[in-house]
């Protein structure tokens, strides 16, 4: 999968989930739709816990700093 952005692959979930909603397509499309979202769901969650733990990092960087 190419790099892709925090947003840019949130957008593309959408797109993927609207259209599995739909249910108008063949299941072999819906499988391979299926499988990029789930991909792109993960990505998401690694891009969220890598923003989290750097966060934390920076707020335990100031704490110290503040003492």
């Amino acid at each position: 999968m190419e790099k892709i952005n925090y947003e840019k692959a949130v957008a593309r979930l959408e797109e993927i989930t609207d259209k599995l909603e739909n249910g108008n397509l063949p299941l072999e499309e819906m499988m391979k739709l299926y499988e990029e979202g789930t991909a792109l769901a993960a990505k998401c969650s690694k891009m969220l816990d890598a923003a989290q733990l750097k966060i934390t990092e920076l707020s335990a960087g100031k704490a110290k700093n503040d003492d």
